[in-house]
């Protein structure tokens, strides 16, 4: 949430990533498959938060850019809990416990925001966290008070997983990085040690080059916080959570307001994704963020806010 928020610079990716700043504390709770761990200010102002939940190959600190804009224009996020989901960051992902669902992992969410006080809860989700956000929406229709998906994982992601084959053109780039990720998986300690290698060749960034719409203007710290968030084990169990669901019959039932963004540049998701949310939930709104690709939370954070400002997360 913000207050009082001036006008806002639109300049690409103007922040890094701070990984131990701006006052947080940490909460873990553990659970089913693993836990998660809350990045969170040390005292609750209110009984409303607002739930950052970050994509598969990344962490709580993929926000601190949107934090940062928020504080540079003046104004204050109150309230704010970032999520290190199960296998990322500083949380862990059980591995004898058969592998995380949608629901285990919606639950440690839920878990963590009512250990902190907080009753009710705006979700903003990048990727596979706006999937999640979407989750916790059907399910708790009661405490998720708005949900905005930045680039989250929809239709076009969970049918390619379906069917990787037949659906390979519509999402060629996950594809790609999804196997990508099962051979490195399979390589083991191998697999990491060539990971640390491409970073200290200097050859992850031309990697990571589908993901930004100018991948050589984004802060270095970005591309080391992708090379630490590489986690293969972890990535094919984030996607395994979306084998079998049905957004058609579980989304139906959100009632709380819904904005959805993406990057006109988007590897990741189609527009027809969006066009299928305002099918399905006729009150969402949909924005395509211009000159942006898959992280806009990173390379066009005033467009996030905005959308916060849209849903109503912002004016408290």
């Amino acid at each position: 949430m913000l207050s009082n928020r001036p006008t806002r610079t639109r300049l690409y990716a103007p922040n890094g990533l701070e990984d131990a700043a701006l006052g947080l504390v940490s909460t873990t709770v553990s659970g089913f498959a693993g836990s998660t761990v809350a990045h969170h200010l040390p005292e609750r102002r209110s009984d409303r938060a607002t739930l950052f939940l970050h994509g598969a190959a990344g962490s709580w600190s993929t926000w601190t850019p949107l934090m940062r804009a928020a504080a540079d224009s003046g104004s204050a996020l109150t309230d704010p809990v970032f999520l290190d989901l199960p296998g990322w960051g500083e949380a862990a992902l059980d591995p004898l416990a058969g592998g995380p669902t949608i629901d285990t992992v919606c639950e440690l969410v839920r878990a963590a925001a009512l250990k902190l006080g907080y009753a009710s809860w705006d979700v903003v989700g990048h990727s596979m966290g706006g999937f999640i956000a979407m989750h916790l929406a059907a399910r708790w229709p009661d405490e998720v008070q708005s949900v905005v998906t930045v680039s989250g994982t929809t239709w076009s992601l969970v049918e390619s997983v379906a069917h990787p084959v037949r659906n390979f053109s519509v999402l060629p780039n996950f594809i790609a990085l999804w196997r990508i990720m099962a051979l490195l998986s399979a390589l083991g300690p191998a697999g990491r040690a060539l990971v640390n290698w491409m970073q200290s060749a200097r050859l992850l960034r031309p990697a990571v080059v589908p993901l930004f719409r100018h991948p050589f203007r984004i802060s270095a710290s970005v591309v080391d916080a992708l090379a630490r968030e590489i986690r293969p084990p972890s990535f094919l169990a984030a996607v395994d959570i979306t084998r079998g669901y049905d957004p058609d019959a579980v989304w139906a039932g959100i009632i709380c307001p819904v904005t959805a963004l993406k990057g006109d540049r988007d590897a990741l998701v189609r527009d027809s994704d969006l066009e299928r949310l305002r099918g399905l939930l006729p009150a969402s709104r949909t924005v395509v963020v211009a000159d942006c690709g898959h992280f806009a939370n990173i390379e066009r954070p005033d467009a996030v806010l905005d959308a916060m400002q849209l849903v109503g997360a912002l004016s408290r």
